[in-house]
């Protein structure tokens, strides 16, 4: 039988908080998908407050589709300014586990983790992200808030163009960010090949592809970085499906376990793919004699793809 990840070390799973395993071939575990909130732009997000309902109401929606289609759902929650932070954790209690937990503005950061330890939060928190150059300071405020989960940017920010090469990304994590992690303490470690713009999508995928061969690190990217303002409005929808669905399966086919979409409401119309490369994927894995588990795109989503064409062949 083929198989294209022949040659690959031993892939490890961690358990990311809300018991969701992630890692391995791909194919053996559902992808996670994870939606953003708070974004430039998002309905939820006023001026200086945060439309709770309207939070609740794009979760339920994702969650809806996440469990249709036998995806896992994680939350990229974003806390745009210092000034809602606690509007933005006051929202966890609307979500589901795994929260990536997002703060561009670094002045938000040492509130952020300390509101967190206090409201003992830190069990449902994965920190997105670490970079080279996250201070000792701000590892320690992570790990003193009960979080033991983090993503690790390959990306240098103050070398851009020359830390792009999949190989150099690969140096960086294991010799740079990946020790840094552990001797602060995370358990659970998560590799993203940072998206800059469209083409860099197949440097991330290259990047993948290198890391689950050679560190076996559950991993993966955000390509809704660069995609994901594609408007139905502006472009149609046969573009916007057409790009995202065509970008969601050749990350997954190099490897990614994980994939940011961009605004949390869009799993309604991404998940269907998500779904139909997982269940390609998991068949393969199936033949092989690899146990696929219950909640799969296989088993919820593909099982009913294959029960409409038996009907009509009949």
């Amino acid at each position: 039988m083929i198989d294209p990840y022949s040659g690959w070390t031993k892939q490890f799973v961690v358990e990311l908080p809300g018991s969701v395993q992630l890692g391995g071939v791909p194919g053996g575990k559902p992808l996670l998908m994870i939606g953003s909130l708070f974004y430039m732009g998002d309905k939820c997000l006023g001026e200086n407050s945060i439309d709770r309902p309207c939070v609740e109401e794009a979760y339920n929606r994702a969650r809806t589709a996440a469990d249709r289609y036998g995806l896992e759902l994680g939350v990229d929650l974003i806390i745009p300014d210092k000034a809602l932070v606690e509007q933005v954790l006051d929202t966890i209690d609307l979500l589901e586990p795994p929260i990536f937990l997002d703060i561009p503005d670094e002045k938000a950061r040492p509130q952020a983790y300390r509101l967190i330890g206090e409201k003992g939060l830190g069990s449902l928190i994965v920190a997105n992200g670490i970079d080279p150059y996250t201070s000792r300071e701000e590892l320690n405020l992570i790990r003193e808030a009960g979080i033991a989960s983090a993503i690790l940017l390959l990306f240098d920010p103050r070398n851009p163009t020359g830390s792009l090469k999949p190989h150099d990304r690969l140096k960086l994590l294991t010799e740079k960010l990946k020790p840094m992690a552990r001797e602060a303490g995370f358990k659970n470690l998560l590799a993203d090949a940072i998206v800059l713009d469209p083409a860099s999508i197949a440097l991330s995928g290259e990047t993948i592809y290198l890391v689950k061969k050679h560190v076996g690190m559950p991993s993966g990217c955000a390509p809704a970085n660069s995609i994901g303002i594609i408007s139905k409005k502006k472009h149609g929808v046969q573009t916007y499906y057409s790009v995202n669905a065509a970008t969601i399966a050749y990350l997954r086919t190099m490897g990614a376990d994980y994939i940011m979409y961009g605004p949390i409401k869009r799993l309604e119309a991404l998940g269907e793919a998500a779904a139909t490369i997982d269940s390609l994927l998991a068949y393969s894995l199936l033949q092989k004699g690899v146990r696929i588990p219950r909640k799969h795109p296989l088993r919820k989503y593909w099982k009913q793809i294959q029960r409409i064409f038996t009907t009509q062949n009949k």
